[in-house]
Protein backbone atom coordinates (compact mmCIF):
# COMPACT_ATOMS: atom_id res chain seq x y z
CA UNK A 1 0.00 0.00 0.00
CA UNK A 2 1.19 3.72 -0.44
CA UNK A 3 1.82 5.54 2.09
CA UNK A 4 2.60 9.22 2.08
CA UNK A 5 3.59 10.62 5.79
CA UNK A 6 3.15 14.41 5.38
CA UNK A 7 5.19 16.76 7.50
CA UNK A 8 3.79 18.36 10.23
CA UNK A 9 3.93 21.34 8.04
CA UNK A 10 5.32 22.19 4.47
CA UNK A 11 4.75 25.04 2.66
CA UNK A 12 5.75 25.61 -0.89
CA UNK A 13 4.42 28.63 -3.23
CA UNK A 14 4.68 29.39 -6.21
CA UNK A 15 4.18 32.18 -8.72
CA UNK A 16 2.02 31.86 -11.76
CA UNK A 17 1.29 34.99 -14.35
CA UNK A 18 -2.26 35.79 -14.43
CA UNK A 19 -4.81 37.81 -16.52
CA UNK A 20 -5.34 41.31 -15.27
CA UNK A 21 -8.15 40.62 -12.45
CA UNK A 22 -9.15 42.30 -8.93
CA UNK A 23 -9.25 38.48 -7.40
CA UNK A 24 -7.02 35.65 -7.80
CA UNK A 25 -8.05 32.88 -9.24
CA UNK A 26 -10.65 31.08 -6.78
CA UNK A 27 -9.73 27.17 -5.49
CA UNK A 28 -11.52 25.32 -7.92
CA UNK A 29 -9.88 27.41 -11.32
CA UNK A 30 -7.78 24.90 -13.31
CA UNK A 31 -4.99 26.96 -13.25
CA UNK A 32 -5.32 27.30 -9.19
CA UNK A 33 -5.33 23.55 -9.21
CA UNK A 34 -2.86 22.95 -11.71
CA UNK A 35 -0.42 25.20 -9.48
CA UNK A 36 -1.32 23.30 -6.22
CA UNK A 37 -0.67 19.52 -7.91
CA UNK A 38 2.51 21.04 -9.13
CA UNK A 39 3.90 22.15 -6.10
CA UNK A 40 2.96 18.93 -4.37
CA UNK A 41 4.42 16.71 -7.12
CA UNK A 42 7.68 19.27 -6.37
CA UNK A 43 6.98 18.28 -2.96
CA UNK A 44 6.78 14.32 -2.95
CA UNK A 45 10.15 14.51 -5.70
CA UNK A 46 11.88 15.81 -2.71
CA UNK A 47 10.25 13.73 -0.21
CA UNK A 48 10.54 10.24 -1.69
CA UNK A 49 12.41 11.02 -5.23
CA UNK A 50 11.63 10.30 -9.04
CA UNK A 51 11.53 6.84 -8.46
CA UNK A 52 8.61 6.59 -6.58
CA UNK A 53 6.90 10.28 -7.45
CA UNK A 54 6.73 9.18 -11.39
CA UNK A 55 4.98 6.15 -10.32
CA UNK A 56 2.22 7.98 -8.35
CA UNK A 57 -0.98 9.91 -9.60
CA UNK A 58 -2.58 13.29 -7.86
CA UNK A 59 -5.61 14.31 -7.31
CA UNK A 60 -7.59 17.54 -5.65
CA UNK A 61 -10.56 16.36 -4.62
CA UNK A 62 -13.17 17.76 -2.25
CA UNK A 63 -11.99 21.78 -3.00
CA UNK A 64 -13.61 24.14 -0.40
CA UNK A 65 -13.07 27.89 -0.61
CA UNK A 66 -12.74 28.69 3.04
CA UNK A 67 -12.75 32.39 3.01
CA UNK A 68 -12.53 35.02 0.58
CA UNK A 69 -11.03 38.25 1.06
CA UNK A 70 -12.61 41.53 -0.83
CA UNK A 71 -9.88 43.72 0.18
CA UNK A 72 -7.16 41.91 -1.16
CA UNK A 73 -8.99 39.05 -3.87
CA UNK A 74 -7.25 36.33 -1.94
CA UNK A 75 -8.90 32.95 -1.41
CA UNK A 76 -8.43 30.60 1.30
CA UNK A 77 -8.98 26.63 0.36
CA UNK A 78 -9.27 22.78 1.61
CA UNK A 79 -8.88 20.41 -0.24
CA UNK A 80 -8.10 16.37 -0.36
CA UNK A 81 -5.36 15.46 -1.86
CA UNK A 82 -5.12 12.43 -3.52
CA UNK A 83 -2.17 10.02 -4.29
CA UNK A 84 -2.77 6.56 -6.40
CA UNK A 85 0.28 4.42 -7.37
CA UNK A 86 1.13 1.05 -7.58
CA UNK A 87 0.52 0.51 -3.78
CA UNK A 88 -2.79 1.49 -3.57
CA UNK A 89 -4.48 4.65 -2.52
CA UNK A 90 -3.95 7.16 -0.19
CA UNK A 91 -4.83 10.80 0.71
CA UNK A 92 -4.67 13.96 3.09
CA UNK A 93 -6.19 17.04 3.60
CA UNK A 94 -4.16 20.17 2.68
CA UNK A 95 -5.00 24.08 2.42
CA UNK A 96 -3.60 26.82 -0.01
CA UNK A 97 -3.60 30.40 -0.45
CA UNK A 98 -4.67 31.64 -3.86
CA UNK A 99 -3.51 35.16 -4.06
CA UNK A 100 -2.57 38.13 -6.46
CA UNK A 101 0.77 40.16 -6.37
CA UNK A 102 0.81 43.18 -6.24
CA UNK A 103 1.52 44.05 -9.67
CA UNK A 104 -2.13 42.02 -10.39
CA UNK A 105 -0.52 40.29 -13.52
CA UNK A 106 0.97 37.24 -11.11
CA UNK A 107 -1.01 34.77 -9.06
CA UNK A 108 1.26 33.25 -5.93
CA UNK A 109 0.01 29.91 -4.43
CA UNK A 110 0.88 28.29 -0.85
CA UNK A 111 0.23 24.97 0.42
CA UNK A 112 0.47 23.71 3.60
CA UNK A 113 -0.31 20.02 4.91
CA UNK A 114 2.07 18.14 2.21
Amino acid sequence: MLKIVPASLVVAASLLTAACSDTAPACSDTETVDLVLEIARDSLLEQAGAEIANKVEMSLNAIRTTDANETTGAFECAAELEFTGPGGSNSIDITYLSELVDSGDEFYVTVWGL
